[in-house]
């Protein structure tokens, strides 16, 4: 164990997944940093995951946030380092203005940074016409672009395509669409750190990445490895995890 594990013992981590996915993402980063003395929960938003079968036309962001608001309190969980995955950077900024006296460390791990007023589609801009189109048809949900772990994530390992693609669930479009509410911003009494993966891959975070390293309250980490890094080299995300501050 290294010196940087030893002296992090004790800590607890919320692990907040992102869109499509369930808590069940981060089986194997929770059992390494439950190994090492850590208390790791990952809850799973509502309509997505194990809770998939709870999704109505009106969850969206809101609700998330509120998933997340909830299991912290009911847990009587405190001093959190809280990590948000991709959309879960939606959820976590949400999360720190309702209960920023629980927080101490946010991570945001390839996710959306998103200013108090914003939507994921504000910054995730191609998504806006096909959500236009879902609308009209009716639709309340946005599946999963087909294909997406091997075209998308650009997934190699058809181990993980094969355990993970079966558990994948649609997401409610109102996740996407509904401004975040977080007047608090990002408190600055809570340490910050941001994960840029897929190395200098531009779209789309690396302007939460750029916008990170001119921030004095943020420490930043960018590394090759790809978007489910949880999922392919979990060792090297735990690695990652216990250094933050």
């Amino acid at each position: 164990m290294s010196d940087n594990q030893s002296t992090n013992n004790g800590r607890t981590y919320v692990l907040v997944h992102g869109a499509w996915h369930g808590g069940w993402v981060w089986k194997d980063v929770s059992d390494q940093l439950t190994n090492y003395g850590h208390r790791v929960t990952t809850p799973t938003l509502t309509g997505l995951g194990e809770r998939s079968h709870l999704v109505l036309d009106d969850v969206g962001l809101d609700t998330h946030v509120n998933d997340i608001v909830q299991h912290i309190q009911m847990e009587n969980l405190t001093n959190v380092v809280l990590l948000g995955w991709s959309y879960g950077g939606m959820v976590v900024t949400g999360v720190i203005s309702i209960i920023p006296d629980r927080i101490s460390s946010v991570i945001y791990l390839d996710a959306f940074v998103p200013e108090d007023g914003k939507a994921l589609v504000d910054y995730a801009t191609h998504q806006i016409e096909p959500i236009q189109d879902l609308l009209k048809a009716g639709e309340w949900l946005i599946p999963l672009p087909q294909n997406a772990y091997k075209d998308r994530w650009n997934i190699t390992e058809q181990a993980v395509i094969d355990s993970a693609v079966p558990r994948l669930t649609p997401q409610p479009i109102e996740s996407f669409i509904q401004p975040v509410k977080a007047p608090l911003g990002l408190p600055k009494n809570i340490n910050y750190t941001y994960i840029k993966l897929n190395g200098d891959q531009l779209e789309p975070f690396m302007q939460f990445y750029e916008q990170a390293l001119s921030d004095l309250h943020f420490e930043t980490e960018k590394v090759e490895d790809g978007h489910m890094i949880m999922l392919t080299n979990p060792g090297k995300l735990v690695a990652l995890l216990l250094d933050v501050k």
